[in-house]
C-alpha cells in the first residue's frame, strides 16, 4: 500500500463472539447479502457504470432514484483504468417498476446484468453476443450435460 502511495483511512479490529460481523462482511456484496437477509422486500441490480464517467452516472443515478436504488458502488482497476461497478440495492414495488428503473439507467449508459433470470442471454452486460456464447456452448458441451435450459437457444447438435 505505501508503495502506490496509499493511506489507511479506516481501521477497525475483527470482532469476535456470537453474532459479531467483521468489517469485511461490510464491503463488496457482502453488504447486499446483508440487506437482502434483513429486509424481504428488496432485491438488488448488478450495474456496470460508463467508463470515464463513473462518478458522474454514480452521482445522476442517485439524483434520479434517490432511496428507492441505494448505491453501494465497487470501485477497481481493470486494464489499466479505474471502473464502478455495483450491487445496488432496490426498494421492489411491482415488475413494472423494476424495468422502468433499468430503462432509465440506461439512459445514464449504466448497463445492467439482469439477476432476476437464469437465462444467460437474458443476462445482458456481463454477457458475450449470444452467437459467440451458443457456439462456445456447441464446442464446450455438445451433448448439453452442463446446466441445461440455461441457454434459450442451445439445441444438441
Amino acid at each position: 500500500m505505501a508503495a502506490h502511495g496509499g493511506a489507511i483511512t479506516y481501521r477497525e479490529p475483527t470482532e469476535e463472539g456470537p453474532g459479531a460481523k467483521p468489517l469485511y462482511e461490510l464491503t463488496w456484496n457482502h453488504t447486499t447479502l446483508l440487506a437482502l437477509k434483513l429486509d424481504k422486500t428488496i432485491t438488488y441490480l448488478q450495474t456496470i457504470f460508463p467508463l470515464g464517467a463513473n462518478v458522474e452516472a454514480l452521482i445522476a443515478s442517485h439524483e434520479m432514484f434517490g432511496e428507492e436504488v441505494m448505491a453501494h458502488a465497487e470501485f477497481q482497476r481493470r486494464l489499466g483504468r479505474t471502473n464502478c461497478s455495483s450491487l445496488q440495492v432496490m426498494r421492489y414495488t411491482s415488475d413494472e417498476r423494476l424495468w422502468e428503473i433499468v430503462r432509465q439507467m440506461e439512459t445514464l449508459g449504466i448497463r445492467l446484468s439482469n439477476p432476476h433470470s437464469y437465462v444467460l442471454e437474458d443476462k445482458g452486460a456481463r454477457v458475450p453476443s449470444a452467437d459467440l456464447q451458443l457456439a462456445f456452448k456447441h464446442e464446450a458441451d455438445p451433448y448439453g450435460l452442463l446446466n441445461p435450459g440455461k441457454m434459450s437457444r442451445w439445441t444438441a447438435a
